[in-house]
């Protein structure tokens, strides 16, 4: 994981498989809030995590970005295998 303070966001990468990919957007949340990832209220509450990760993994020729707002954070999921989370006080 990495961290951009001009953008106040924290990077992730992650592979092409569904539980990886998921991991990542909820491990990068789970650290930019402070919190456990138990802690976090589910992804499939507010974004199809199954439809996210197709989306992003089935269009790799064609570049793709998929931006959200999950625990009060702004997540962006690239399908070049990114996961960018701002953070809530950003």
């Amino acid at each position: 994981m990495g961290y951009d303070p001009a953008t106040d966001a924290s990077y992730a990468r992650f592979g092409t498989d569904y539980t990886t990919a998921v991991m990542a957007i909820v491990e990068t949340v789970a650290t930019v809030t402070n919190r456990n990832t138990e802690e976090l209220s589910p992804l499939y509450a507010t974004v199809d995590p199954e439809a996210l990760v197709d989306l992003v993994a089935s269009n790799r020729e064609t570049p793709v970005e998929v931006t959200f707002s999950y625990e009060g954070c702004q997540v962006t999921v690239s399908s070049c295998g990114t996961v960018a989370v701002e953070s809530p006080n950003g």
